[in-house]
């Protein structure tokens, strides 16, 4: 936890350094359940290495779920965020405890940039883009489907994606400059942090799109079919009249 409160002071004191902010884990923050004048943000898709407390199986995943509340007093120009990680457990233990992952430093980077950004739209009303969310790097491969049995974040409904890769025990943080898989951070935006709503005919514009590529793709494969339908019965035809 000592890393995430370092980067998390050196970000927020080069971005508001008139203001003074705190960062500390709390293990009872629930997802949506906000005091008045609290916001929240959900970093999905972190990447993240388990050890299991018991028999000290590794694992990867692509799957953590961090959460985060924040609030800034104006008057006393300071701020609070409260951060809960969400856990894994080990599926070889009979038993298992949850476990907390460990970080590259990389992404914790990343991931403090994104509530960097979040601050700034929530709690400083700034206009944001969307796009400048950064992209966590997946730092080891990964294999097999997310398990959500042994998710926590699943059990409490907040992890949106149900298949994930889990890694042998024997890769730990590859290189990122490696790895060419990069996760996008997933997260929703307001108008107010984005200076005004998006075009909702963007979305209906991507979708128009993505179905006419489709219809294209059918086509070709009808064209396609009913080329070689032709030219077979062509054949049988010509062998037929010998």
């Amino acid at each position: 936890m000592e890393i995430w409160q370092q980067i998390f002071s050196q970000k927020i004191g080069q971005m508001k350094p008139g203001d003074r902010w705190t960062l500390k884990v709390d293990y009872y923050l629930l997802s949506n359940d906000l005091d008045p004048g609290w916001k929240q943000f959900l970093q999905q898709h972190a990447f993240a290495r388990f050890e299991c407390s018991q028999c000290w199986h590794t694992w990867h995943s692509a799957q953590v779920n961090i959460l985060f509340h924040m609030h800034l007093d104006r008057k006393q120009r300071q701020g609070q965020v409260k951060m809960k990680i969400f856990r894994q457990e080990c599926k070889k233990c009979l038993v298992p405890k949850l476990e907390l992952p460990e970080f590259s430093q990389e992404n914790v980077e990343r991931v403090l940039e994104n509530l960097m950004l979040k601050i700034r739209g929530k709690c400083y009303r700034e206009a944001i883009n969307p796009q400048d969310l950064c992209k966590i790097i997946v730092e080891a491969q990964t294999m097999g489907p997310h398990d959500s049995s042994h998710c926590e974040a699943c059990r409490l409904g907040i992890c949106c994606t149900k298949y994930e890769a889990q890694a042998p025990a024997s890769t730990f943080f590859r290189p990122a400059s490696l790895l060419p898989r990069i996760v996008p951070a997933q997260e929703e935006w307001s108008e107010a942090e984005t200076g005004g709503g998006r075009d909702s005919g963007g979305g209906r514009d991507s979708g128009s799109s993505c179905d006419w590529r489709r219809c294209c793709c059918y086509s070709t494969a009808v064209i396609f079919l009913v080329i070689f339908l032709a030219v077979l019965i062509f054949v049988l035809l010509y062998f037929k009249t010998k």
